[in-house]
């Protein structure tokens, strides 16, 4: 299968409209997972051209393979480094997925999220993808001196470490779906294997205030969900952190905020809670592989940690 300009040029496409496309889309296989609406807005094009590339694209890229051939294709795991969790997710977190982490504020988030920026830098036989990370900060929550100090505590050195986060910190819901866009060609290189978006809802929440906007803010976030599922299809593990938002049932407190439109895209979404001290517990609440499931862990000055490790 040759480059996408070449693909669309042999079915007479414009040579304008095949430089736009694989300008913006580095395969067929992205290409044709790709709602024509969002080729429209990204290539300049209108809808129904969209919706006739992507046709293309899908009749050359989809192809059928048994289910065992599935078995086969091993996904590499961005793993916790810490026992206990890795062992509640199976291994790790699979290349590939959208992993919502939830919880109530400082619970530890966002240090999941750095721990994980660290980790992917390790090699694959340590649990990494030897590869850098993507650090979208709507919050302002990055701390250059707590990675510093996790990368230590996992052999790396911390210019080095830092380095290789890439950190953009966006205030407002169009600039974190533009980041989000410009992500693609990091983790098509291979720069990033992680993108984090720390957190999803924040601006969100600045933006679309009052019940007469819930449409309109659903809506945009839809699309920026598919936006996160498009670089996890290109390989990245991808991972939003959220909120809590109040819950009428006896039976469960709370639950993430987002409603329904934030609660299906994500796979796995695990959300941490307070234990004792320092002690936490991550429990998976929802995934479509793996068992209902919680685990206990610790963070330490020196990050994730299961519990009596470093103390």
């Amino acid at each position: 299968m040759g480059s996408v300009k070449e693909f669309l040029l042999s079915k007479g496409l414009p040579e304008w409209v095949a430089s736009r496309v694989s300008e913006a889309f580095g395969s067929l296989e992205e290409l044709a997972k790709t709602p024509p609406e969002v080729l429209a807005e990204k290539c300049g094009i209108d809808r129904d051209l969209a919706a006739e590339i992507t046709r293309l694209a899908a009749k050359e890229a989809i192809e059928f393979m048994p289910a065992l051939e599935l078995t086969k294709r091993a996904k590499r795991l961005l793993k916790f480094r810490v026992r206990s969790l890795d062992n509640l997710l199976g291994g790790g977190l699979p290349e590939g997925s959208l992993v919502m982490i939830y919880g109530e504020p400082g619970v530890g988030k966002t240090q999941t999220a750095l721990q994980l920026s660290v980790n992917v830098q390790l090699p694959e036989r340590e649990g990494g993808f030897d590869s850098g990370a993507v650090y979208l900060d709507t919050e302002g929550g990055f701390s250059a001196v707590r990675v510093a100090a996790m990368a230590r505590a996992k052999g790396i050195d911390p210019d080095l470490a830092l380095r290789r986060i890439m950190v953009a910190r966006v205030r407002t819901v169009e600039a974190l779906y533009v980041a989000i866009e410009k992500s693609a060609e990091l983790v098509r290189s291979g720069e990033a294997g992680l993108v984090v978006v720390d957190s999803l809802l924040a601006p969100f929440r600045a933006e679309y205030r009052g019940l007469n906007m819930l449409p309109a803010r659903q809506q945009t976030m839809a699309r920026m969900l598919g936006e996160l599922s498009r670089l996890a299809d290109l390989g990245a593990v991808c991972v939003i952190t959220n909120h809590v938002i109040g819950k009428m049932s006896p039976l469960r407190r709370y639950g993430p905020a987002g409603g329904y439109t934030l609660g299906h895209a994500p796979d796995p979404i695990l959300k941490i809670r307070r234990s004792v001290g320092n002690r936490r517990i991550m429990s998976i609440e929802d995934s479509s592989c793996l068992p209902p499931g919680e685990a206990l862990f610790a963070i330490l000055p020196e990050g994730l940690a299961d519990v009596g490790e470093f103390e």
